[in-house]
């Protein structure tokens, strides 16, 4: 299997349980040589990871991945900005999984006494770095934990575009449910809406 480990955002300690556990079972661990030099690898084979070399090193760790756990490890978590890498690993073609991470983003927001709700975390850290033009076309939404609650974010995601709207509850929990939004019903209360919305909508709403 091939693993994507998000190993937090520089102290080691802030590393999960999950993640160590993920690293002691790969044989192979591959990753940007800032991430690998702080992970204890002793008795792995390390791959460090270059923008000349990752495509043809991804493709072998794919390959091998067929054969035995392989980790390619992640500063933060993977999902936070490293969309670049992610699109990567999807095109392999293998099975993967990710361990996900603390993110640097939940260290700064803590630094500075903000919450997630009051920032819009724009991420340029790519080859191709994302536009302050293009922000908005997705929107992850936590809602007030209630049928109504959940119904009033619903109307305001459709009253500016937003067409494809995902419902996710108890995530990471054996009862976990990722599902298109159908009929609205008393969501957990560990529930969040990722809806994709028209880029170009009206920016007055």
């Amino acid at each position: 299997m091939l693993y994507v480990v998000g190993t937090g955002p520089g102290d080691p300690d802030y590393m999960t349980i999950k993640a160590l556990k993920t690293l002691e079972r790969c044989r192979v661990v591959a990753g940007w040589p800032s991430v690998l030099k702080r992970l204890a690898l002793g008795g792995k084979e390390v791959v460090y990871l270059s923008y000349r070399n990752q495509e043809e090193e991804l493709q072998r760790l794919a390959k091998l991945s067929q054969a035995m756990d392989v980790c390619v490890a992640a500063h933060g978590d993977p999902s936070v900005s490293d969309w670049e890498l992610m699109a990567r690993i999807r095109a392999l073609g293998v099975p993967f999984e990710v361990i996900n991470g603390v993110s640097s983003v939940n260290v700064a927001l803590t630094r500075a006494g903000l919450d997630l709700a009051q920032v819009v975390v724009v991420s340029q850290h790519a080859n191709n770095p994302q536009r302050l033009e293009s922000c908005g076309r997705h929107i992850l939404l936590i809602p007030y934990p209630t049928q109504e609650g959940l119904r009033a974010a619903v109307e305001e995601l459709r009253r500016i575009n937003c067409g494809e709207i995902w419902l996710m509850e108890n995530l990471t929990l054996p009862d976990e449910s990722v599902r298109p939004l159908g009929e609205i019903v008393d969501p957990s209360p560990l529930t969040i809406i990722v809806a994709k919305c028209n880029p170009h909508r009206d920016p007055s709403l």
